[in-house]
């Protein structure tokens, strides 16, 4: 039996498959690496035809939301594999984005996201970055590297802030904050040299634990190498630039 989607208008055909296909799999409860129907199956079920399928498909490729397989078929994949550029749809302008600007994007987040945390989080999601922090010691990385728990702790805490929002657009634009810093070595290197992934975390989980917003900030600050002090990035500006 054919699944009923909502069929596009004649009007922007392959816009509308698009919506078509992400409505299709936030209703079906459908995962990520789980293998969506093919190329023919959504041409029947949308009415159009395979060219405006496969261009729909293309899309979404270019987003970094399915994951196109040659001979195996369109499998979806999962926000914490992409990055935010890749989110937000690739344009020319988002390419010369510098490693400032997502570091102040960064850093808005992970303020409102360590805020959230000290407000929200339960006594489940503390114990589940405490574990995280355990193996962090059992397996404690050499200063300036990252430890193999970094992205699980950033997960949890996305989770704790309580906001599906956060949680959605959080993991790719760390993701992207990573990725343009190993491509700028040069402004990372003294900074991430001196890295101490475990203090830094674990002063996260202290605030969170004692309820504690006075420092939320210089927290912040750190945990992105002092990046946003150095350059006077929002939300870390004292004073207006002369």
């Amino acid at each position: 039996m054919i699944p009923v989607v909502p069929r596009p208008q004649r009007v922007g055909l392959t816009r509308q498959c698009v919506h078509s296909i992400q409505e299709y799999v936030a209703s079906h409860n459908v995962h990520p690496g789980d293998k969506l129907p093919s190329q023919q199956e959504w041409a029947e079920m949308l009415g159009v035809s395979v060219l405006v399928v496969r261009e729909a498909l293309r899309a979404l490729q270019t987003t970094g939301l399915v994951d196109i397989q040659h001979g195996r078929g369109v499998f979806l994949r999962g926000v914490e594999q992409i990055d935010f550029v890749d989110f937000l749809l690739i344009t020319r302008s988002m390419q010369a984005l510098t490693l400032n600007e997502i570091t102040e994007a960064r850093a808005m987040l992970e303020v409102a996201v360590l805020e959230c945390c000290i407000a929200r989080a339960t006594g489940e999601d503390i114990a589940d970055l405490d574990a995280i922090l355990r193996q962090m010691r059992e397996n404690a990385p050499a200063l300036g590297v990252d430890p193999p728990g970094h992205r699980e702790f950033h997960r949890i805490m996305l989770r704790a802030s309580g906001n599906r929002l956060l949680m959605g657009i959080g993991m790719p634009l760390m993701n992207t904050f990573w990725a343009l810093g190993k491509e700028e070595l040069t402004q990372l290197t003294e900074n991430a040299l001196n890295f101490d992934a475990l203090a830094l975390h674990t002063a996260y989980l202290e605030a969170i634990r004692n309820r504690d917003l006075s420092h939320v900030h210089e927290l912040v600050d750190e945990h992105l190498m002092g990046l946003c002090s150095k350059h006077r990035l929002f939300p870390f500006i004292v004073t207006p630039p002369s």
